[in-house]
């Protein structure tokens, strides 16, 4: 009986900082559980550029929902190996210490709805599969536990006068979780049962009851996560020698648009020199390429003419491992300086 290799899910990763958007710096691992999974049912993941394709053998006389089963989800850690990702990547909140981004499918794929967008906004906490949750000492309540589809795995009653129950649930593996305390819920995290990357940016959870429902809908279902770049006060440091002996003129830098930089104003630098810095009017979203670059305009005269000298000098885009972080008005504000030496 043949076999036939099979897609059965695509997961491609955008983001706005780089060129096409194809955002390369992630690796999909899987989770130990997951391993075996995709090992027991002869699942396989390939990666082309920024594009994660899921495989599975399929014999000729089944449909590719019949080799796949909805029992148990599958969880990947997304490692980043950029460490400047959270430089160039605008996200909605501070990021916490112990939390992942969390990235899920959660819409069944069709004909009319093939691909679900994401925008990765979500981060849960991460913590161990044993652990204590805080209750009132003065009467008995019950806490659950439920999976990721909602089913309760796990109930314990708090004993009178104690502030903590102890939970373990190590024997249902690394997933997506949630604590509810009397029917109420508590609180939504990663469990996790194995070590984690020192790179893992976040957890991917494929949910294969969708994927089993989209594919029985004769629709191959697809993501698109996209990132949004990071939105920076550019600033240039323009430091002119002493020993270039030149008399400045006129000092600016032109925008993109036509629009003049703020300034300058002085500042001196690391080993006492003195720069003239220029900002940028208002924020401008970090790229790896740009097609147009700011200039930097100046006119000058030196010691041995008093013929009025014209240079125009393209700024390079700001290096992303430097960027600097205000608080004002309780608000975040970035600046990405960069020094230049004419």
């Amino acid at each position: 009986m043949s076999v036939q290799l099979q897609q059965w899910f695509s997961l491609e990763i955008m983001h706005e900082y780089f060129h096409e958007q194809k955002c390369t710096v992630f690796a999909l691992v899987p989770f130990f559980r997951t391993k075996q999974l995709m090992k027991n049912y002869g699942i396989h993941l390939r990666q082309i550029e920024n594009t994660y394709t899921g495989y599975v053998g399929v014999k000729n006389t089944n449909k590719i929902w019949e080799e796949l089963s909805a029992d148990e989800d599958l969880y990947f850690q997304m490692i980043c190996i950029d460490t400047n990702f959270n430089n160039y990547t605008n996200t909605s909140s501070t990021l916490k210490e112990d939390t992942l981004l969390y990235i899920s499918n959660f819409e069944v794929a069709n004909r009319l709805h093939a691909e679900e967008s994401i925008n990765p906004e979500k981060y849960l906490p991460v913590q161990p599969l044993r652990f204590n949750v805080s209750v009132s000492v003065d009467r008995q309540v019950t806490v659950d536990i439920k999976d990721s589809k909602g089913n309760k795995i796990y109930s314990k009653n708090s004993i009178i006068g104690q502030s903590n129950v102890y939970i373990d649930i190590e024997v249902f593996g690394s997933g997506m979780y949630q604590i509810w305390v009397e029917n109420q819920l508590l609180s939504t995290f990663l469990g996790i049962s194995e070590r984690i990357d020192d790179n893992c940016y976040g957890i991917f959870h494929i949910r294969m009851k969708t994927i089993l429902e989209s594919l029985k809908e004769n629709t191959i279902p697809a993501m698109q996560v996209n990132f949004r770049s990071r939105e920076t006060f550019w600033q240039y440091l323009v430091v002119i020698p002493k020993d270039r002996k030149i008399m400045i003129r006129e000092l600016a830098i032109e925008g993109v648009d036509q629009t003049s930089y703020m300034g300058p104003e002085e500042k001196e630098i690391v080993g006492g020199e003195k720069s003239k810095v220029f900002t940028s009017p208002k924020t401008i979203k970090l790229q790896q390429k740009i097609r147009d670059h700011p200039l930097l305009k100046m006119k000058y005269s030196n010691s041995f003419s008093d013929t009025i000298l014209e240079l125009d000098m393209k700024m390079p885009l700001p290096n992303v491992s430097k960027i600097v972080s205000t608080k004002e008005n309780n608000e975040n504000i970035y600046y990405s300086p960069t020094i230049i030496y004419v």
